[in-house]
């Protein structure tokens, strides 16, 4: 299944991660020496996945050239569940970004549990060193979503049927969400509401042509699978070359 951003809030937070990769970057002057030791960088929004069984972390780390990484690691825990996971770290000098997905290793994550991570990174070249560091983490519903690769037509081309699967963390709630589908001219959108349980939910969804009529053949499909948590909304996003059958 593929997973995308959130509409604005987590679309504004994935953004962040860049800006704060690209200003530390910018930040060093022109003609400095590069680090003379490992750096590792936290960032606060994280990623529950659906079965609540490992949340995603982006972290910024750097460690100078010619060293050897003993250790990259990222640790989160919860009151009732704890993991870590490790990212490639290698050393070139330079800034990099790193998604990292930390499995729990018993009990389940949540959304609304207090929720902090630390990080290490140890290199070493004759001597070790070490960078550390620590954040509590902004925790959002990660969204999967799936569209079909065939659509049924039906109503003499007026409509058609498509398969959409969705799955969510528990915790979040569903909303009215919508999927497009276009061939040539002809437009139609269908709905449905994901259900947030952890588990995957495949959705039958009528698309309506609003315009023109469908026929056999290649089409575009696009979804957006929205849910609402904290009061705030979040969406996976799905697009695809869809094959409409007769």
């Amino acid at each position: 299944m593929k997973r995308a951003t959130a509409r604005h809030s987590v679309r504004a937070l994935a953004l962040t991660g860049v800006v704060v990769f690209l200003g530390a970057v910018a930040a060093a002057p022109v003609g400095a020496r590069p680090a003379q030791g490992p750096t590792v960088d936290i960032q606060s929004a994280a990623w529950l996945a659906p079965d609540s069984q490992s949340i995603t972390v982006t972290a910024l780390a750097s460690c100078p050239e010619r060293w050897d990484v003993v250790e990259a690691v990222v640790r989160v825990s919860q009151p009732q569940a704890s993991g870590q996971g490790s990212f490639p770290l290698t050393c070139i000098g330079s800034i990099r970004s790193f998604t990292v997905v930390v499995g729990s290793a018993g009990g389940t994550f949540g959304l609304d549990e207090p929720t902090q991570a630390t990080s290490s990174v140890v290199i070493k070249r004759g001597k070790t060193a070490q960078a550390q560091d620590s954040e509590t983490l902004f925790v959002q519903p990660a969204v999967f979503v799936d569209i079909a690769q065939t659509a049924q037509l039906e109503s003499s081309g007026g409509a058609l049927t498509i398969a959409v699967t969705v799955a969510c963390p528990v915790g979040a709630n569903g909303r009215e969400s919508r999927i497009g589908v276009s061939q040539g001219e002809t437009r139609g959108v269908g709905f449905y509401v994901p259900v947030c349980d952890g588990f995957e939910h495949t959705f039958i969804v009528r698309v309506q042509a609003s315009q023109g009529v469908y026929a056999a053949g290649t089409a575009q499909a696009l979804t957006f699978a929205d849910v609402e948590h904290g009061g705030m909304d979040f969406s996976g996003v799905d697009e695809a070359q869809v094959q409409i059958v007769s």
